[in-house]
């Protein structure tokens, strides 16, 4: 039993054929600035605190890219 691939793409996918951003979120810049500023001015304690990390770098991390390609609106 095999798998056979119609067409091979090498380096570089096609643009016409895939949209790697998809069904992702989209933040203009001034609704990123807002949700850090929320957050930075809640008080999170105990259990919550790994989980608002995490939440924040993924936020920003997300925010660096968008802002590095410039994709944001």
């Amino acid at each position: 039993m095999g798998f056979k691939a119609g067409k091979t793409v090498y380096k570089q996918l096609p643009k016409e054929s895939v949209d790697p951003y998809k069904g992702l979120p989209s933040f203009s810049e001034e609704e990123f600035s807002y949700l850090f500023e929320k957050l930075q001015s809640m008080d999170f304690k105990g259990k919550e605190m790994e989980q608002i990390y995490t939440l924040t770098l993924k936020l920003q991390n997300m925010f660096v890219f968008l802002q590095s390609n410039k994709l944001l609106k």
